[in-house]
């Protein structure tokens, strides 16, 4: 795979997580809700469930978070990456976790001077979770190329 094929997704400004169901709830958070319309209709909802791929990268204190399809509909591979600070949440997380989570968006807007999260209904459910350690050796190179952007993009900073 070439990255002339991959499309690097950052417009998102974080994950929330959810784990008091059958199955724990990973939410994509966006703070524009026009743009997390357009994310769903237009990349994630043609993704097939059994092919979205993601993965926690973790280090001290922060973790590098991996989402992407190979989606043979858009006939291109849209990666979602961030990284984020180790969270009591995210923690509680990696304690829930068994064999899949459920995908889903939320929108975080201002609302009569607080914030308000809305929880869309859309849902993915996906069962390719990994959860991996900064100095394990990866071979997958969609997650290797996200690193390396995370990692020039700290450097610049």
């Amino acid at each position: 795979m070439t990255d002339s094929k991959i499309d690097w997704f950052e417009d998102f400004i974080g994950l929330g997580y959810h784990v008091f169901d059958v199955r724990p709830t990973v939410y994509l958070i966006f703070d524009n809700k026009k743009t997390l319309v357009k994310t769903w209709n237009q990349i994630i909802k043609y993704w097939p469930d059994d092919e979205i791929e993601m993965a926690f990268v973790e280090g001290e204190t922060s973790y590098e978070f991996v989402l992407y399809c190979q989606s043979r509909i858009l006939q291109k591979t849209i990666v979602f990456f961030k990284s984020l600070k180790i969270s009591d949440h995210y923690k509680q997380f990696v304690e829930e976790y068994n064999g899949s989570v459920s995908l889903q968006i939320a929108n975080y807007s201002p609302k009569k001077g607080e914030y308000a999260l809305e929880i869309f209904k859309f849902k993915k459910k996906v069962i390719d979770v990994k959860f991996l350690k900064k100095q394990d050796h990866m071979e997958d190179f969609i997650i290797l190329q996200a690193l390396e952007k995370l990692r020039t993009a700290q450097e610049k900073k």
